[in-house]
């Protein structure tokens, strides 16, 4: 063990070390020799698990290194890709699944949709190409949004892994890319033909021959080729280095097959699952929520139904699909959304894979907004699957108060092009808006839940697209009051770099305006969110409503767009006063919203004298 003044240097048995003249230390990796064989190919599933089982220290070491291949997997991804959507934030995922499609690990950072939808577009991708058939070298791909992750968007490549010539595992990664053709103005599209490439499920690599006609025809539809074509790679990249990874595994701990592994994990996972459905009260629980789509407001009713230790989600009642705006949800979406808020108040500190959902069953009304038939446009789905968590943690928070949070304000997620005389440079801009509050905790403020993106650095940004940002900032008194606030939205203003007279164009696509989702237990809607043009003195000259795509040509027009606050949990006027004060001092909330919010004897010397 080698101590310096900022690392920890282990070097086990079988290395060797020395410091060059340079005091780099030098470390010869031994050669790894092959275990004797634990589990063969031969062996009997249930007899391979009764010996994992047997050893529970080794298991949970192997469990958690499979994890740690699927982080390597999410590194490599980050440090190769070429767009701010996956290198910055980090809208992808990785995982390991067994030989039928079903999960085993995934990265822990990994975009939660995509753990539960990567599954089904890979058994999707199986039907086509069975196990069996498929040899070294391959290489599987779709974006089909309804197979894969609900819009053309993201893109799923799939790569085999073999030892001695048969499939043992699946490596799959799953990413949004930067472009993938079709209207720039998503609101306006009325079937998927209008939004962009579709991608088949197909091989982007037979036997390690790459498909280059594929790969020209991406690039021939999607604006900035270079991103598109090069996130792929960067997919493929991390697939090949799981998969290596994967191999070696295998033969440190003499595994020739990892059937019994799989099926072990996912068995542990969905019996802790089963164990917490159990711990419900039976029953039948309803929420209904309200969105505002096209101008119109629309509901959507959920009933859950417990029963020993399964949990039914029947979204009867769903409105019919919608007929433009690619505001439309498949089946796949739907079912990640309506599942993924139950592993987060159910099982949070499990590891999750496919054993967790099978206790759930999911059921939308086939051409509904939450099932939408082929050829529907789904372009922009989030504005629908985003509303399916709240809805869900209200019709359980009586069965589970203390799991569940109030709504959080949508994340946007705005597409920048600006014309330079060069062509066209593009970026996108993601921004989160305040979590909803829960028991004991307020909201965190401009989260992208329900995803694990990050907000885009402005530096970045900029040095993608001459845009500068002139403002970015939270928005005080947008999380909803509570006994527990709301997370903050954000406020963004950004302009156009050079005053050259060439057009900017940016999707201005808020939450729309006037959405009040209600928190629970009494707590206060979030708000603040907005799209809008503003002159160089800050006065609004445009406001684009429900959503637009925006061209601007001068430097002294500001386009702004502003996220929604969380909403708030419990009655805001048992809001310790302490709190109240803190949020006053740190200018989250305004000392006139906390008169009207939190006014009260005691907490009446805190409120005086707040601006």
């Amino acid at each position: 063990m080698i101590e310096e003044r900022e690392s920890t240097t282990l070097v086990p048995p079988g290395d060797k070390v020395e410091v060059d003249a340079a005091l780099n230390l030098r470390i010869a990796i031994a050669v790894e020799t092959e275990r004797t064989e634990m589990i063969s190919a031969a062996m009997p599933v249930e007899e391979a698990i009764k010996l994992l089982e047997s050893d529970p220290v080794a298991l949970e070491i192997m469990w958690s290194r499979l994890v740690t291949v699927t982080e390597e997997m999410w590194l490599t991804v980050i440090r190769t890709a070429f767009s701010l959507t996956v290198s910055e934030s980090q809208d992808f995922a990785c995982g390991i699944l067994d030989v039928h499609g079903e999960s085993m690990v995934h990265s822990p950072r990994a975009m939660p949709v995509f753990n539960l939808t990567l599954p089904r577009a890979v058994r999707a991708l199986l039907e086509k190409f069975p196990v069996e058939t498929l040899r070294p070298g391959d290489v599987l791909i779709t974006n089909d949004p309804w197979l894969c992750a609900g819009h053309l968007f993201d893109i799923a490549v799939v790569t085999p892994v073999f030892v001695k010539e048969r499939v043992v595992a699946l490596i799959g990664t799953v990413g949004h890319v930067s472009d993938i053709g079709g209207t720039k103005d998503a609101i306006r599209a009325t079937e998927i033909y209008e939004e962009g490439l579709q991608i088949p499920p197909m091989k982007f690599s037979d036997g390690g021959t790459v498909n280059t006609t594929l790969i020209e025809i991406i690039s021939q539809n999607v604006r900035g080729a270079e991103q598109v074509v090069g996130d792929i790679y960067g997919f493929i990249a991390a697939n090949s280095l799981g998969a290596a990874r994967l191999t070696s595994f295998m033969s440190e701990y003499g595994l020739s097959d990892l059937q019994a592994m799989a099926q072990l994990v996912q068995r542990l996972s969905e019996k802790a699952m089963r164990d917490a459905v159990r711990r419900m009260p039976d029953g039948e629980y309803r929420s209904e929520i309200q969105c505002r789509q096209l101008g119109d407001t629309l509901s959507y009713p959920v009933k859950l139904t417990v029963t020993g230790d399964e949990i039914d989600i029947d979204f009867e009642g769903a409105p019919p699909q919608l007929p433009r705006g690619g505001l439309n949800s498949t089946l796949n979406y739907t079912v990640a959304h309506a599942t993924y808020p139950l592993k987060c108040l159910l099982t949070p500190d499990i590891r999750g894979n496919a054993g967790c959902y099978r206790p759930f069953r999911v059921k939308a009304p086939a051409g509904s907004a939450l099932n939408a038939n082929y050829p529907a446009s789904v372009s922009m789905r989030t504005r629908t699957g985003w509303y399916i968590a709240p809805n869900i943690f209200q019709a359980l928070s009586q069965a589970a108060p203390g799991g569940v949070q109030a709504h959080t304000g949508l994340p946007i997620v705005t597409r920048v092009y600006c014309q330079t005389p060069s062509g066209i440079d593009a970026g996108h801009m993601f921004m989160g808006g305040g979590q909803g509050g829960s028991k004991g905790r307020d909201g965190h403020s401009t989260l992208l839940w329900p995803t694990s993106a990050s907000n885009t650095a402005v530096e970045v940004f900029e040095a993608r697209v001459p845009a500068l940002v002139t403002e970015k900032a939270y928005l005080p008194d947008s999380g909803g009051a509570g006994a527990y606030r709301g997370g903050l939205g954000q406020r963004l203003r950004m302009r156009k770099l050079y005053d050259d007279g060439l057009t900017m164009q940016v999707g201005l696509f808020p939450e729309p305006p006037g959405m009040a989702v209600g928190g629970l237990f009494g707590g206060a809607p979030g708000k603040g969110g907005g799209g809008r043009i503003l002159n160089a003195a800050g006065q609004e000259v445009h406001n684009v409503g429900d959503g637009e795509l925006v061209r601007i040509a001068r430097t002294d027009q500001l386009v702004e767009i502003s996220t929604n606050g969380g909403s708030g949990y419990g009655d805001s006027r048992q809001r310790a006063p302490e709190a109240v004060a803190e949020d006053i001092r740190l200018g989250y909330v305004t000392g006139v919203a906390a008169r009207v919010d939190h006014a009260r004897a005691e907490a009446a010397p805190h409120l005086e004298g707040a601006k």
